[in-house]
């Protein structure tokens, strides 16, 4: 008999816990590929190899989505933001619900709705902040220069630092100064077309 009530107890726990953490329930999606051109690669969070996208797929926190050569991506997210993904860019979704993502390298065109708490987009020279706007970023190893057309940007190489990056400015990682720079209204228009995205890193 005691057998019993322990059994039915665990049994108890076990549903308990289902409830409150969904039962191994997938998470739901923060947006979808919207568009879709070239060789473009996705590796869902709980996968260890990446696998070729699809127009329309979902696209859920943990998963990484990179592009090849004359490749290009487009993501939509369910806030109606969006993000335009150029040749040879790899983009980490870190944690979505925390507003957390990576851009390893390449060149991605951020379309961001006003958000109520900051997205972080992470490189490895630093970390951009953005509210609500429409920048550009462009990272290598050494270097991101994060360009805004509309809106402002914070860019912070350390704890403790950040540049107010303003529309039709820009800033490199690399400046001696804490400043962002005037674009030309006709390289702006650039820097945002609609076609294929030029870098604007030195490989060298």
């Amino acid at each position: 008999m005691k057998s019993k009530i322990n059994v039915f107890a665990s049994f108890c726990l076990m549903v308990g816990i289902c409830l409150l953490v969904g039962c191994g329930a997938k998470s739901e999606p923060i947006g979808k590929l919207a568009g879709v051109e070239g060789k473009v690669d996705v590796k869902p969070a709980s996968a260890e190899a990446f696998a070729a996208a699809a127009v329309q797929q979902q696209v859920f926190t943990g998963d990484s989505i990179r592009t090849s050569d004359d490749a290009k991506a487009e993501i939509q997210l369910t806030d109606n933001s969006r993000i335009v993904l150029s040749s040879n860019t790899y983009l980490e979704v870190r944690n979505f619900s925390e507003k957390d993502l990576r851009q390893m390298n390449g060149i991605a065109i951020y379309k961001i709705s006003p958000q109520n708490k900051e997205l972080k987009i992470h490189t490895p020279s630093g970390m951009a902040t953005v509210l609500g706007t429409t920048l550009r970023i462009d990272v290598s190893d050494k270097e991101t220069i994060v360009s805004v057309e509309e809106g402002k940007v914070g860019f912070s190489k350390k704890p403790g630092h950040q540049v107010i990056i303003e529309a039709g400015k820009q800033y490199a990682s690399t400046a001696e100064e804490d400043t962002a720079n005037n674009i030309d209204p006709l390289e702006l228009e650039k820097l945002f077309g609609d076609g294929k995205l030029a870098p604007i890193i030195n490989p060298r």
